[in-house]
Parts: C-alpha cells; sequence; structure tokens
C-alpha cells in the first residue's frame, strides 16, 4: 500500500494514492475491506438493483470492529445515518482517520446485489458547514395537559446536537400566581437540564414565550437514545415546545 513519504534533501512531501476496493454485496453478510492506515475520509458508492443495509466500519486492531455513521453525498436528506439502508443508489462519504482498515458488509439482506466500491483518501473531510438547523421537531398539548418534545434516537453512533428550543406557555383560562415556578425538565440531556418558568397570575389568551439559541449546540449525553423535554401538567396552561437540531457523531 503506498504511503506518505519525505525527500529529506529537499523536505517534499509526495501525495500517496487513494486506496480503493470494488465487490458485489448481494447476499447476507457479504463484505468489502480496503486499508486506510494514513487515510482521513472515504467514500462509498453504490449502484445496481438491492434491497439491503449496508454498515460502514472501522478497525484498529484488525479485530474489533465500530459502525461508522456516514453522509449521503448527492441525495435531498444530508444527515448523518448509522448505516444505508434501502434501495436507493448514491454516494456517501465519512471519517476515517482512527482507523487501520475500512468494511463495508450486508448487515441486512432482502435481495438483489449492489456493486459497492470503497475508497480512503487521505483529504480531510469537512462537513462543518453541514452542521445546522436541519430537523425541527414540535409538540401542542391540550390545557391543562403535560407536553413531551422528543427527539427520536438517530441510531448507532449519532446523536442530535439542540441549535435552539423554545417553549410557549398559553393561558386557557385565567391563570392563578403560584409560590414555585414551572419546572420543564429533560432526559438524555447533560445534569438533567431543568428550566424554570413563570407561575405568575396571567389573563385568558395571554401567551408567555421562552426561547434559547445555543451559540455552541447543545449534545445529547448518550448516543442512539431519544432526547426529550416534558412541560408538565399546569392547570388551564396550553404548553407548545420546538427545537431545532442536526445529527452527528
Amino acid at each position: 500500500m503506498g504511503k506518505l513519504t519525505k525527500d529529506l534533501t529537499v523536505g517534499t512531501l509526495h501525495p500517496r494514492e487513494n486506496q480503493k476496493i470494488s465487490g458485489l454485496l448481494g447476499a447476507p453478510n457479504a463484505e468489502i475491506i480496503v486499508a486506510c492506515d494514513g487515510c482521513s475520509s472515504f467514500a462509498i458508492d453504490l449502484r445496481g438493483t438491492f434491497s439491503l443495509t449496508i454498515e460502514v466500519s472501522g478497525t484498529v486492531d484488525g479485530t474489533n470492529w465500530i459502525p461508522i455513521p456516514v453522509l449521503p453525498v448527492n441525495q435531498a436528506s444530508r444527515l448523518y445515518v448509522a448505516a444505508i439502508a434501502g434501495t436507493v443508489q448514491g454516494l456517501w462519504e465519512g471519517k476515517c482517520a482512527l482507523f487501520t482498515s475500512l468494511r463495508a458488509r450486508a448487515s441486512a439482506y432482502t435481495s438483489g446485489s449492489a456493486m459497492a466500491t470503497l475508497s480512503a483518501s487521505n483529504g480531510v473531510l469537512d462537513d462543518s458547514f453541514r452542521k445546522t438547523t436541519s430537523t425541527l421537531v414540535t409538540v401542542t398539548a391540550a390545557a391543562g395537559v403535560a407536553a413531551t418534545l422528543s427527539l427520536p434516537s438517530p441510531g448507532a453512533g449519532l446523536r442530535p446536537y439542540i441549535t435552539y428550543l423554545s417553549i410557549n406557555r398559553f393561558a386557557a383560562a385565567t391563570l392563578t400566581a403560584a409560590a414555585t415556578p414551572v419546572l420543564v425538565t429533560t432526559t438524555n440531556i447533560p445534569n438533567a437540564l431543568a428550566f424554570s418558568l413563570p407561575a405568575d397570575a396571567a389573563a385568558q389568551g395571554t401567551l408567555f414565550p421562552w426561547r434559547e439559541d445555543f451559540a455552541y449546540p447543545l449534545a445529547s449525553s448518550a448516543q442512539a437514545a431519544a432526547t426529550t423535554v416534558v412541560a408538565p401538567a399546569t392547570p388551564n396552561v396550553i404548553w407548545r415546545m420546538t427545537a431545532g437540531y442536526y445529527v452527528a457523531p
């Protein structure tokens, strides 16, 4: 396998070539493997007629394989996915700087076969521009009913990064002041983050809006797990909550 080399007399770096392999993935557990020692990024191209799931993994020791999330290049969705599932041909990319070998494997198989080409490069994958608010979730509850805003599990090796959160409290009837704030709680957010909202008196039809834009997106604590924001059942209150986020490793 070609390597980066250095001419010590003139200090010139000679770029190495990409490492590439192609093969048919047309049966359960069919796989292709390419060495990626010294590489930073990779691409996997799928062609043919097929219905299967392909997992891309990397290894350091040649024995233990770690799934690597991938980004679609030429599809409408620009979100990381834990595995490539379905029937759509296309190109996906990912990062492999930690690993010595890459593997594309048919982890689930239904029919057909995919001609897979796996290519590793020493070029750096810049995905910073993809870290934008690409997904929104919202929930509205009835008066006096608790509301749970849920960011679904994005899959193995991935977690949601919350870019903003808004919580609206609407008075469906006159609200009476209370001595303690209304607590909105969370799950799968560091230190069980909670928010204190007013428990003041309010006239019917009054809206209290609260919004936080996170300059540095708020990462969920655990990968491959749902993240929730929970507003409690509060007499005469209609809750409306919205979160913007993106998915990444």
